[in-house]
């Protein structure tokens, strides 16, 4: 490994040492990284993955850290968040373009204003256009796939630009692979009725609200739901509601929820998610999939490491 320093970073490139992760994440859990970088433009998400790349470093997107659990240990590589102009959200006819950093919920907002139709699942998806796309997200029986046009891709070596038969959209995957970089995103939209969708993105919201934690500290769904089931439902019943581990717990509101207390680690947050899946197989259900990722202190995003 080549060991790396502010000053051998390209002038464009905001680079800074040390800084804690846990503040960019929604549940506020984990330690610092060796290295982040803020890019707010493609260019400099290439220069910023091309630096790490020269020096064997890893890098991790760290948008709005919606679905994200962070090592105690911190990251070994560079974190790397898009600002600026890659947060920007533009509304056309039949379409949107937007940024890989910018917030779903406020493209979806976006599109509602301008008559648009065919996002609306996206509202109570709290991260970025990017991670949207990088994972296929979905909810209420909708999903990214339906509705991209097309991305944006950046690596070391440059960008591209790809369909979504390019990136093998399913469900919760695609086939993007370390080091690349969703920058931006078109949607082909269709024409509604503004107050038909806001009445929709009302519903989706009380559904929210009625359904999922509010006012804590938490990420999205934990376990992806397996065919025909619900993993909140074989959660629930195999007794995980409000099940604590230091100081996280499964949400007495939704089982597929972990909220975090103040003095909550990820080690805390990995063992409740490996009980919750025992738990689940003892009771003769199937294996529950993470649908939350972690970054692993060397490795980067990977899948949370469970027994």
């Amino acid at each position: 490994m080549v060991k790396a320093t502010v000053s051998s970073a390209p002038p464009h490139l905001d680079l800074s040492e040390g800084e804690s992760l846990a503040p960019f994440t929604t549940i506020r859990v984990g330690g610092p990284a060796d290295w982040l970088a803020t890019a707010a433009c493609t260019r400099h998400v290439v220069a910023a993955l091309r630096w790490a790349e020269e020096r064997d470093l890893p890098v991790a997107v760290i948008g709005k850290g919606s679905n994200l659990l962070i090592s105690d240990d911190g990251f070994r590589g560079v974190a790397l968040r898009l600002t600026g102009a890659l947060t920007a959200i533009s509304a056309r006819e039949r379409g949107m373009w937007c940024g890989g950093g910018a917030s779903l919920p406020r493209a979806v907002q976006r599109a509602a204003a301008h008559g648009l139709t065919g996002l609306e699942f996206g509202a109570s998806i709290p991260g970025t256009v990017g991670g949207a796309v990088a994972m296929n997200a979905g909810a209420h029986r909708g999903e990214l796939a339906a509705v991209l046009d097309w991305a944006v891709v950046a690596g070391p070596g440059g960008r591209r630009l790809v369909g979504p038969a390019d990136l093998d959209l399913s469900y919760r995957h695609s086939n993007l692979r370390p080091g690349e970089v969703v920058t931006a995103a078109g949607f082909a939209l269709g024409s509604g009725d503004a107050e038909a969708i806001a009445a929709t993105l009302a519903e989706f919201r009380g559904h929210r609200r009625a359904t999922q934690p509010q006012g804590v500290r938490t990420f999205g769904s934990v376990f992806t739901n397996p065919p025909g089931d619900s993993a909140g439902r074989l959660l629930e019943h195999a007794g995980c509601k409000d099940l604590r581990i230091g100081d996280a717990r499964f949400s007495p509101v939704h089982a597929n929820f972990i909220e975090a207390g103040p003095e909550t680690r990820a080690t805390d947050v990995l063992a409740l998610m490996a009980e919750g899946r025992r738990r689940v197989l003892d009771r003769g259900g199937p294996r529950l999939e993470p649908e939350v990722r972690f970054l692993d202190p060397d490795r980067g995003i990977v899948s949370p490491p469970l027994p």
